[in-house]
């Protein structure tokens, strides 16, 4: 196979130890799927890791390494990747994970007519193709130096087509995969669980005997679970409750980096297709005040709309929007708006997703209140926050909705959101120049040159406003004394690969 870039460091296959003990984990939010090519949600991403496999795969440091892969590299052109994998692996319902699965869930990720919500971020990857039982060729659609990020996201688990298309939507819920462990039980809106799967022939057995989530979006509920010991693990611990966890006697609080950018994504046309409007929205905010009264100080102002630890060699940073309320209702005085005409926006924020996420929602509502918008929040559960922000931009009944955005690559993350047409591109942003920029950014694999490429598509992003940028989250949660080994990325991803429990 000739390619430019040819390795072999695949992961080595070592004899599974039994699983040992249970873990339970309580989490503000609910995943509503567990299939890799719909799911959005952290939640989610952490059980798709445990329940599929990958070619490639995204560690706690959120380098990329081979799971599957043996070899890989591209042909001389650019225009076409191939990958060598590991073989002997099967999905849990016994179905051989050869070249042909490969290739046919690549294929079905691929499709928009499949439902993936990852088509159009992935288009790049052209067509795959089986050749023999061990190699998956891809016929690329442009040139992209960014597939091994593409392919180590858990978008990318690879899964069983076959098995999908005979259990339907029901493969969202108990999906067939080759991972260490299977959906055990899923009670949507309260808990599911996960169980060794007894056909795993990989590197990375599973370590427990069980691991069930539970959904519990109110914060003192989480932490009364912590302090009791009724859950091991808790996410989103708020500021005012640190101390109360820490002094319980059972468990901890850590705060481990996070790359969490939260902001309030615009939905650029209408009333907002107007730039005045949206810089007035962004310099009206007092996020000092909120970070500090609101979140008790577990988050950090804006400063670009990729947060730390996204490519960081690669990301751009900006003076942060001032807190100028007066300077906001001029612009909204220009833009036609004032007493008489009042800019009416409905403002959807969840409960129990990111940290004081409805409190935050409020006090949002209520600064754009006093220059003058007639503002109304929607807080929604988390189901239906999530089935708003997909449904398409003429039959959204809001303006905005609150999202966290934490993705380890700076093309992944730029892409799809702010390149014209993609359906993760749920603000409807679009600039032709940004457009050019996003291509000439994927055909080039020079660093100096990504540099300038992706530091111009930021600059033009924070200057046209079409989020109202907030803050990056700090992550914040509990665990219990008895967790060994536990872990999470930047992205708020749960590692499990090492994770064991003590019985004390």
């Amino acid at each position: 196979m000739a390619a430019a870039l040819m390795i072999a460091t695949a992961m080595p296959v070592v004899a599974n130890a039994a699983a040992e003990g249970t873990i339970t984990i309580a989490v503000g939010a609910d995943a509503t799927t567990f299939h890799p090519h719909v799911n959005a949600l952290p939640v989610g991403n952490a059980v798709d890791m445990l329940v599929f496999e990958q070619l490639f795969r995204m560690g706690a440091d959120s380098k990329v390494v081979p799971q599957l892969a043996q070899e890989w590299g591209w042909s001389e052109d650019g225009m076409t990747f191939t990958v060598r994998f590991e073989t002997g692996h099967v999905f849990s319902n016994g179905n051989p994970l050869d070249a042909e699965a490969v290739a046919a869930s690549f294929n079905q990720l691929l499709d928009p007519k499949s439902g993936s919500i990852y088509a159009g971020l992935y288009a790049s990857l052209g067509r795959a193709e089986a050749q023999g039982d061990d190699t998956v060729v891809f016929h690329l659609a442009e040139q992209n130096g960014h597939i091994l990020m593409l392919l180590a996201n858990s978008a990318a688990g690879i899964i069983d087509v076959k098995a999908n298309a005979e259990m339907g939507a029901e493969y969202g819920r108990k999906p067939v995969g080759s991972g260490p462990y299977v959906i055990d039980e899923f009670i949507g809106g309260e808990r599911f669980s996960l169980i060794p799967n007894p056909t795993y022939k990989g590197a990375l057995p599973a370590t427990l005997e069980k691991i069930t989530f539970m959904s519990v979006p109110e914060d003192g509920a989480r932490m009364a679970l912590i302090e009791t010991g009724e859950a091991d693990v808790v996410d989103r611990v708020p500021a005012d409750a640190i101390d109360a966890v820490n002094d319980s006697g059972l468990a901890k609080v850590i705060l481990p980096d996070s790359m969490f950018s939260i902001s309030m994504e615009l939905i650029n046309s209408g009333v907002l297709a107007d730039r005045r409007v949206r810089e007035a929205l962004n310099i009206s905010i007092d996020r000092d005040g909120m970070i500090q009264g609101i979140l008790g100080g577990l988050a950090t102002p804006s400063v670009g709309m990729v947060g730390p630890g996204t490519q960081d060699e690669l990301r751009a940073t900006f003076p942060p929007k001032p807190f100028d309320p007066a300077r906001a209702k001029d612009l909204l005085t220009e833009a036609g708006y004032g007493p008489g005409n009042p800019l009416s926006l409905v403002v959807t924020c969840p409960n129990g997703r990111y940290i004081k996420d409805s409190q935050v929602c409020q006090a949002l509502v209520a600064q754009w209140q006093a220059i003058g918008i007639d503002a109304k929040s929607q807080v929604m559960d988390l189901s239906n926050w999530s089935a708003n922000s997909r449904l398409p931009l003429s039959e959204r009944k809001d303006n905005m909705t609150m999202v966290g955005r934490a993705t380890a690559g700076i093309d992944f993350t730029l892409y799809r959101l702010f390149k014209t047409g993609v359906s993760t591109n749920i603000s409807g942003f679009s600039n032709p120049e940004v457009d050019r920029l996003l291509a000439e950014g994927r055909a080039t694999v020079d660093p100096e040159a990504q540099k300038k490429i992706y530091g111009e598509v930021q600059k033009i992003i924070w200057d046209q406003d079409p989020y109202v940028f907030l803050w990056y989250q700090k992550q914040a949660l509990g665990v219990s004394n008895r967790v060994n080994g536990f872990a999470i990325r930047p992205d708020e991803t749960m590692i499990f690969d090492n994770l064991t429990v003590s019985s004390n």
